[in-house]
């Protein structure tokens, strides 16, 4: 009867330990998500969750509300 429970135990942990193997595994690479993304970005100009239309009415949007810089007066004043 000991050694059922002995096989139980062991059965156990190798379940445990491979599910810990595995969690550990996704966390291997913390940044290869954002990097596989930026690849996305300077391949096709917008990112992956976003559709070209979206990404370029945000350009839009983002152009439309940039600041403008002032030039200098004749005393260098802006």
């Amino acid at each position: 009867m000991s050694d059922v429970f002995e096989y139980l135990i062991l059965a156990i942990g190798v379940v445990g330990f491979y599910f810990i193997f595995r969690t550990l595994r996704q966390f291997a690479d913390p940044r290869g998500a954002e990097d596989a993304a930026r690849a996305f970005y300077d391949e096709h100009g917008h990112w992956p969750d976003q559709t070209p239309e979206e990404a370029e009415a945000e350009r839009r949007e983002l152009a439309s509300s940039a600041y403008t810089l002032a030039e200098p007066d004749d005393q260098g004043y802006v």
